[in-house]
């Protein structure tokens, strides 16, 4: 299990308009990584799994894209073990903004959305 994998799913299913697509993947990995984290108690799997679940709250209405910014000294080497902590913070900067566009563009509030609200159809 990856979260860099997953949140480059999500963002291209954001970015393509494909907002089913990210919720089900966010849905889907959230419970992966809990369950991921009661069978290893990695510290890895409950960070991925609150990211997740702010990414859930932040489509959904419940917390503004900004909160995206207290995650970022959590995840530091263990969310991202690839990348340096200044790397993953620029990505998840980039991720914001993709996000902030999305919700701008497609007026999203999970888990209900409506195409027509956006011009689409």
């Amino acid at each position: 299990m990856n979260i860099l994998t997953d949140l480059e799913i999500i963002r291209s299913a954001v970015l393509s308009g494909e907002i089913d697509d990210a919720w089900l993947r966010i849905k889907a990995r959230k419970e992966k990584y809990g369950f991921a984290y009661t069978m290893t108690h990695k510290e890895k799997y409950k960070i991925a799994a609150e990211f997740l679940s702010r990414i859930e709250n932040i489509l959904s209405g419940k917390d503004s894209i900004e909160s995206l910014a207290d995650v970022t000294l959590s995840i530091g080497s263990c969310g991202f073990p690839q990348f340096e902590e200044e790397a993953a913070k620029e990505y998840l900067s980039n991720l914001a903004f993709y996000l902030r566009i999305m919700l701008d563009r497609y007026n999203v509030r999970m888990p209900a959305f409506d195409a027509k609200r956006c011009g689409d159809l």
